[in-house]
């Protein structure tokens, strides 16, 4: 899918489709416009940065606006959210956290043991308390962490988050004022803003530069965090190079 030459890159509805082609070409029809408007203001404007973003949002995402479920049964709860250095320290044949330096259960978010029926299968009480006082949210109490839940192409989470996507953004386009931190549903209601919050997103973690070197682990890992889905991933950016020539 050759660029005429000296043309700024520009993505189209077949190489969407190469990305996630579960998606209708009329729906991708639909947001091309504004997933190249999105690239061109965050400079995500090369054949090999378009690759791996497109991989990273094909799998994270399939191109959907999508918000954080927050409805864990008791036990996976626990899993994902309970204890102290992640998912690795919890032990699933016990139900509980692996032994800390003093003997105990290294429990980072104790209530989810004690207080259970009360978040389980409870996305507001359960987000509310894990992202209670981080990513610029206030207390339990105050509902922050379930308001700013993640949402979007890649799920932005956190008051902090939302309220420096509202920067980005009215720094790029004052003939559009938002402001996210009001109204935060916007992500998910607004697919151009879902598509946006994905770039500004790959923007703050410097994804690009990332990118760059063409190294999908580093690439997955500043977008995950870790390396969830790799094969998935890796394999939808080989068809996306193979698509593009690269």
């Amino acid at each position: 899918m050759p660029q005429p030459e000296g043309a700024p890159f520009a993505v189209g509805v077949a190489l969407l489709r190469v990305a996630e082609p579960t998606n209708s070409a009329d729906y991708y029809a639909a947001i091309v416009d504004g997933l190249n408007d999105s690239a061109r203001r965050y400079r995500v404007d090369t054949p090999l940065r378009i690759a791996h973003f497109l991989a990273q949002i094909g799998h994270e995402s399939s191109f959907r606006a999508t918000e954080e479920n927050g409805r864990y049964a008791a036990v996976r709860m626990r899993q994902v959210f309970g204890c102290k250095g992640g998912q690795a320290q919890y032990d699933r044949a016990l139900d509980e956290c692996r032994l800390g330096p003093d003997g105990q259960p290294a429990r980072l978010r104790p209530k989810l043991w004690t207080e259970a029926d009360f978040y389980a299968g409870n996305a507001e009480h359960l987000l509310s308390y894990v992202y209670a006082d981080r990513l610029g949210n206030g207390s339990e109490a105050s509902g922050d962490g379930y308001r700013y839940r993640g949402r979007g192409l890649i799920q932005l989470t956190g008051r902090d988050n939302y309220a420096a996507f509202t920067a980005a953004h009215n720094a790029r386009d004052a003939n559009d004022p938002q402001d996210f931190v009001a109204e935060p549903d916007l992500l998910v209601t607004e697919l151009k803003y879902a598509i946006e919050s994905a770039f500004h997103y790959w923007e703050a973690r410097k994804v690009n530069a990332v990118a760059d070197t063409d190294d999908l682990e580093a690439v997955t890992r500043a977008v995950n965090g870790g390396l969830n889905g790799l094969s998935d991933r890796g394999a939808r950016l080989a068809n996306i190079k193979k698509a593009l020539g690269i």
